[in-house]
């Protein structure tokens, strides 16, 4: 499992790298568009939803996205579109008024939870590509470091009902990975940041990704899988990559401007 995750790894980052570096801005939108489809996909085949809602809603999920991409925001008749078209699909597709919130949850949770979570990288992509990599690595950085301490060294159970396995020893080297992340990265982009912003910019990135980590873990036991997908082998899922980086990215859009503003 370790070799396997080493080279999808050694094979992908570099190639991620370089797309997201190089390539214009709307083949990063492209890029989005794919993480959102799949990840919609792997969430709502989480919670069973057929496959013709399915992928209908993951189509969906590509406008917040588009959206951001042409005016930097969502408009508010968006997310109104978004409920009403949810509520009249459950009103018309079941008999009866039985669970229908309850029906319609998944479909609403999945879109603000991925998509509008995901248009923040594009929002991130037009500051500069190279703060998209530094959430990426810093997230990655530090569930690395989480995850081979919390092998090594963990005893003591961070949360046990929601992830079993992630214990406070594991969380406390992601707060490391993740400054140390943060600092190498500073340099290696050449930041025009302080060392001191740059180390709270890695422990705050630590911290969300692992409460990102336990919220998917959260939905995945309360169905009782383990991955949220098999697209990247050893990995999991698309959405198991990236559970960190949906609530960090907007954080890390807003501490971006609170530092430009100061």
């Amino acid at each position: 499992m370790l070799l396997k995750r080493l080279i999808v790894a050694a094979i992908l980052l570099p190639l991620l790298y370089a797309y997201i570096m190089y390539l214009p801005d709307y083949y990063f939108l492209v890029l989005m568009f794919f993480a959102a489809f799949i990840c919609m996909e792997e969430f709502l085949s989480m919670y069973g939803i057929k496959e013709l809602p399915r992928h209908v809603f993951s189509v969906v999920g590509l406008i917040p996205l588009y959206m951001t991409y042409e005016y930097n925001e969502i408009p508010a008749y968006v997310f109104a579109a978004m409920f009403m078209g949810c509520a009249t699909i459950r009103l018309f597709g079941h008999k009866g008024p039985d669970n229908a919130l309850f029906d319609i949850a998944p479909f609403l949770t999945g879109l603000f939870y991925i998509p509008v979570s995901l248009s923040y990288f594009i929002k991130l992509r037009a500051v500069a590509p190279e703060v998209v990599l530094f959430l990426m690595f810093v997230i990655w950085g530090a569930d690395s470091a989480a995850l081979y301490v919390g092998k090594a060294v963990g005893r003591r159970k961070l949360y046990e009902r929601i992830s079993p396995n992630k214990t406070i020893e594991g969380a406390v080297a992601a707060l490391i990975g993740g400054a140390a992340s943060a600092v190498i990265l500073k340099i290696g982009f050449k930041f025009q940041i302080s060392y001191l912003t740059t180390i709270v910019a890695g422990i705050v990135m630590g911290v969300l990704g692992i409460i990102g980590d336990l919220i998917e873990s959260m939905f995945k036991r309360e169905r009782n899988i383990k991955d949220s997908g098999s697209f990247l082998p050893g990995h999991g899922g698309i959405l198991d990559k990236v559970d960190g980086m949906l609530i960090a990215a907007p954080v890390l859009y807003y501490l971006i401007l609170l530092v430009n503003v100061h």
